[in-house]
C-alpha cells in the first residue's frame, strides 16, 4: 500500500490525564510504502536478562502496508514463583481511524499478583497507539486506554491512573516502574512502549534472585514512512510439528517490526531449549536489528544455540548460528551462518560447512537438512539443522510428517 505525506513542521509533545499524547509532521513531501508494526504480552521474567518466563500470550503484528489486520493471542493464567495472573488477552493491529490510519497494541492482564503480592490488581490493561492524520500527513502516538483496576502496591490501594513512569521503592527489595513509558516521535516514524507493570529487584531478598525484572501487560506500537521499504523478519530456536499439530511453538521467538528496531538490537533468549525426546540444548540468543528511511533499509536476524543435542545424539553441535541481512529494495540478501563441532551420526566427513540445502538420507527414520537456504527475489530465509520423518515405526518414535526446525532466521524487505 502507497501513501503520500504531505509537508507540515508541526511538533508538539503534550501529558494530559496521565498519558502521552504526540504528534509531529514529516519535514518535506515525500511517497513510499507506510509500514505498520504492533504488539501485546502479557508478562514475562528475567534474571540479569536472562529469560525464565517468556512473553505469555505474545501477539505480533510483524510487517505489513495494509489496512485491517488484527492479530490476538490468549492464556488462562500465568504462574511462576514471583508472578501469578489470570487471563491475559493481547492483540496488535492496523486500523483506520475517523482521521486517518493507526497501530495499536493492547495487553490486557487479569488477577495480578508480584512477589507474593508485594504489588497487585485485579486488572491491568496497556494500550499503546501509533496514528498518523491522513490529511496532514502528522504522527502522533497516545496511551489512552491504559487503565489499573484495584492496584495496590505495599498493601496501599493507588486509586487512580499512575501518571507515566510513576516509580516507587520496594524496601528490601528495589522498585516498581507503573505506567512506565517510552516513546519517539520522528520525521517519517513514531513509536511507543507502554509497560503496566515494571518490578525490579536489586538488593537481596528470599522473594527473588537480585537482578529479577518482572514486566506486567506489554504493548507496543509504531509506523513508519515513507520508506525505501518495508522490513520483515523473524529468529527462533526451535520448533516442531506433526504435520498441523503443533508439537512445541516458535522458542524464543524474536520478530523484526517493518519499521525496523530505532537503532537498538531486539533480543530473545533463554537458558535452554527443550522439547522432550526430540531436543536439548544450552543457551538460545534471537535478535532482529534494522533501519528504513526515504534512502536506504537494511535487516538481520539470528538466531544462536549453544550445545545442541537432537534426536538422542543423531545430530550434535557446540554452537549453531543462522544469521541473514538484506539490504536495499529490491534487497541484496546476504547468509553468514555457521555451525561449531558439527555431528551427525552415521556420517563422520560431514564437519563444520556442509555445503547450502545438504540433503542426508536418515535410515529408518526421513530426512535430514543441513544449512537449509530458501530464497525469493527479496527474502531470504535459514534453518540450520531440519528433520523430516518419513518412516512409520521408526526409533524416536515420531509420527510421520514431524518436521523439526532448529536455528531459524529470515528477514526481507518489499
Amino acid at each position: 500500500m502507497i501513501r503520500r505525506i504531505q509537508a507540515f513542521g508541526l511538533v508538539a509533545i503534550v501529558l494530559a490525564a496521565g498519558n502521552v499524547v504526540a504528534q509531529s509532521a514529516v519535514a518535506s513531501a515525500a511517497t513510499g510504502e507506510v509500514a505498520f508494526a504492533a504488539s501485546g504480552f502479557g508478562s514475562e521474567v528475567t534474571v540479569s536478562s536472562v529469560v525464565q518466563s517468556g512473553r505469555s500470550a505474545l501477539s505480533t503484528l510483524g510487517c505489513t502496508s495494509q489496512v485491517g489486520i488484527t492479530h490476538t493471542n490468549t492464556v488462562a493464567s500465568v504462574g511462576t514463583p514471583v508472578l501469578s495472573a489470570g487471563a491475559v488477552n493481547t492483540s496488535a493491529a492496523s486500523q483506520s481511524t475517523a482521521t486517518g490510519v493507526a497501530s495499536v497494541g493492547t495487553a490486557d492482564v487479569a488477577s495480578v499478583s508480584l512477589l507474593g503480592g508485594l504489588v497487585s490488581a485485579t486488572e491491568v490493561k496497556s494500550v499503546s497507539t501509533t496514528s498518523q492524520d491522513s490529511s496532514t500527513g502528522a504522527l502522533g502516538i497516545s496511551s489512552a486506554g491504559t487503565v489499573f483496576t484495584n492496584l495496590t502496591v505495599l498493601g496501599l490501594p493507588i486509586t487512580a491512573t499512575p501518571a507515566p513512569n510513576t516509580k516507587i521503592t520496594l524496601p528490601g527489595v528495589g522498585f516498581v516502574e507503573l505506567n512506565q513509558q517510552s516513546g519517539s516521535v520522528e520525521k517519517r516514524k513514531a513509536h511507543l512502549t507502554v509497560i503496566g507493570i515494571h518490578v525490579v529487584v536489586t538488593l537481596s531478598t528470599p522473594l527473588a534472585a537480585i537482578g529479577t525484572s518482572i514486566i506486567v501487560a506489554d504493548a507496543n506500537s509504531s509506523l513508519g514512512g515513507p520508506n525505501e521499504g518495508i522490513l520483515n523478519g523473524l529468529a527462533y530456536g526451535a520448533h516442531a510439528n506433526v504435520l498441523n499439530t503443533i508439537i512445541a511453538g516458535e522458542l524464543f521467538p524474536q520478530p523484526l517490526a517493518c519499521t525496523g528496531t530505532f537503532g537498538v538490537t531486539k533480543t530473545n533468549s533463554g537458558v535452554a531449549l527443550s522439547i522432550p525426546a526430540i531436543l536439548t540444548s544450552g543457551t538460545v540468543v534471537d535478535t532482529a536489528e534494522g533501519k528504513a528511511n526515504p534512502n536506504h533499509a537494511s535487516a538481520e536476524t539470528s538466531s544462536t544455540i549453544e550445545g545442541l543435542n537432537l534426536a538422542n545424539g543423531l545430530v550434535t553441535a557446540t554452537a549453531i548460528k543462522a544469521d541473514v541481512t538484506a539490504t536495499g529494495n529490491p534487497p541484496v540478501l546476504g547468509d553468514n551462518s555457521s555451525f561449531l563441532n558439527l555431528a551427525v551420526s552415521g556420517f563422520p566427513a560431514i564437519g563444520d560447512n556442509p555445503a547450502p540445502n545438504t540433503k542426508l538420507n536418515i535410515l529408518g527414520i526421513g530426512t535430514l537438512w543441513l544449512h537449509r537456504v530458501i530464497k525469493t527475489a527479496n527474502s531470504i530465509k535459514v534453518i540450520m539443522v531440519q528433520l523430516i520423518v518419513s518412516v512409520p515405526g521408526n526409533p524416536l518414535g515420531l509420527g510421520v510428517g514431524t518436521t523439526v526446525n532448529v536455528a531459524f532466521s529470515k528477514v526481507g524487505i518489499s
